[in-house]
């Protein structure tokens, strides 16, 4: 089953990583990256005032035990000079803790030191990498706009071409029916030419006209018949 799962979220992954791929846009994944340098070096620089601060304030305290190990020398003398040997005692005692402490000190801002010079290199590197980045950045985005711009500027093509096929396509079936009325028009012509008649009445009014002209061929005949009775029996 572990197997089987391993395989299914594989393809899983595959199939959004290529989706993903589709519809992302390399330019803001070049400014997103941009920002994140940016971001990177502005935490250095952070951590940089940090530990500058940090070493300051302990130059500060420095500073204050140096003024209290000679305000203890000064007291141990005062205390001698008054015959107060126990007092200059623990004056000089407190005065070589402090001188301990101050050696203490001492080390830690050297290393505090030492760890700022670190981090002034590398903000000095990545510095370098932001503005280097930078530069690379425009151009990959000037590359990427030219790119897509002809690639746009093929496919509008290729899809005029597929529009000139249709177009054309649709003026040769408009030529090829004007032809066959023209042909048609032509053949019309040939007919009144050599005396054809062009019947351009309907069938019913055809009809009706038809027997209407019976009628008056059958009254005719009548008249006429009519006409030859009366004659014979007058004479």
């Amino acid at each position: 089953m572990t197997g089987l799962f391993d395989r299914v979220k594989a393809i899983v992954s595959a199939k959004v990583n290529k989706l993903l791929d589709k519809y992302e846009d390399p330019r803001e994944q070049l400014d997103y990256a941009y920002d994140k340098l940016n971001q990177q070096l502005h935490n250095v620089d952070m951590a940089l005032a940090r530990a500058i601060a940090s070493r300051k304030k302990l130059e500060f305290t420095k500073k204050r035990l140096q003024e209290r190990v000679k305000d203890l020398e000064d007291s141990a003398k005062k205390a001698m000079q008054l015959g107060r040997e126990d007092l200059a005692r623990k004056a000089l005692e407190r005065k070589i803790v402090l001188e301990r402490e101050l050696e203490s000190i001492d080390k830690r801002i050297e290393e505090m030191k030492s760890e700022e010079e670190g981090l002034k290199d590398v903000r000095e590197k990545l510095r370098s990498q932001v503005d280097l980045f930078r530069a690379k950045k425009e151009q990959l985005k000037a590359e990427y706009e030219a790119s897509k711009a002809q690639v746009e500027v093929k496919e509008m093509i290729s899809g005029l071409g597929d529009s000139v096929a249709s177009i054309s396509e649709t003026i040769e079936r408009a030529e090829r029916k004007i032809d066959d009325l023209k042909a048609r028009s032509a053949a019309l012509d040939e007919v009144v030419a050599v005396g054809g008649d062009l019947d351009l009445l309907q069938d019913e009014e055809r009809d009706e006209i038809e027997k209407e002209l019976d009628k008056i061929s059958l009254s005719q005949q009548v008249e006429e018949e009519f006409a030859k009775l009366k004659q014979t029996v007058k004479g």
